[in-house]
């Protein structure tokens, strides 16, 4: 991300008191609904190997570990130096197995292969298309065949209340991209298969959000049109894809 984003980033996350607390545990439950059920809904288990691109001040993971008492370390990638030192602020006071890095999503300083699932939330906008795909590159990369990861971010206006969802969208800047663009995007980067996640309630902003599942096909797995199909000889016998 360049400096510019980054100071973007910044502005409409932690600009102003509000939202500075909406950065917090308290804040990111009331406002991201949704957060607290991802565990259960995305399968996680205390031994998920979880990334979370994006991570702001950490809330979110530490959200999840909440839920889950994580076994095993989670890492939270933040390009903002100001917003990646509250997380790992936070995290070395929570003294859990979580880990704050300081790092260009687009570059992810990770083996391939070695997360369960990803998380990308409220980072996509900061971007023009090429950036957007060149993180959604990265996620692939270090997913697991199989894994899946799960993406949100401030969706268009529609509907009855868009002129609503537009008022509120001035106050935050950058690409507001739909839902099936972003999914097309996803496809286009590395990812075999995307399906619509339809995450809600988010309470602030009030404005909907474009949510989706993108995944990785375990080896011998092929797309048929919209069927994920088994290797012939493992029919019935291999878990779906992201299990």
């Amino acid at each position: 991300m360049t400096p510019d984003q980054i100071a973007a980033r910044d502005r409409q996350l932690i600009g102003s008191w509000w939202r500075r607390f909406l950065q917090s545990v308290p804040g990111q439950i009331i406002a991201n609904l949704p957060v607290y059920n991802v565990p259960n809904e995305m399968k996680l288990q205390p031994d998920s190997r979880v990334l979370e691109i994006g991570c702001g001040a950490g809330s979110r993971l530490l959200v999840f570990d909440q839920r889950l008492k994580l076994q095993v370390s989670a890492a939270g990638v933040e390009p903002s130096p100001r917003l990646a030192a509250r997380a790992s602020r936070a995290f070395v006071t929570g003294a859990r197995p979580l880990t704050a890095v300081l790092a260009d999503p687009a570059a992810l300083p990770f083996d391939s292969g070695v997360f369960d699932i990803a998380i990308c939330d409220d980072l996509l906008r900061f971007l023009d298309v090429r950036g957007a795909q060149a993180i959604l590159r990265e996620a692939a990369r270090v997913l697991r065949p199989g894994a899946l990861l799960l993406a949100w971010d401030l969706a268009p206006p529609d509907g009855l209340f868009a002129w609503w969802q537009r008022l509120w969208l001035r106050r935050y800047g950058g690409r507001i991209a739909s839902e099936q663009s972003l999914m097309s995007l996803a496809e286009r980067s590395g990812f075999d298969y995307t399906l619509e996640a339809r995450l809600r309630p988010f309470l602030w902003p009030p404005v909907p959000r474009a949510s989706f599942i993108a995944g990785t096909l375990p080896p011998g797995w092929r797309r048929e049109g919209e069927q994920l199909i088994p290797p012939p000889a493992e029919a019935g016998e291999n878990p779906e894809p992201g299990t």
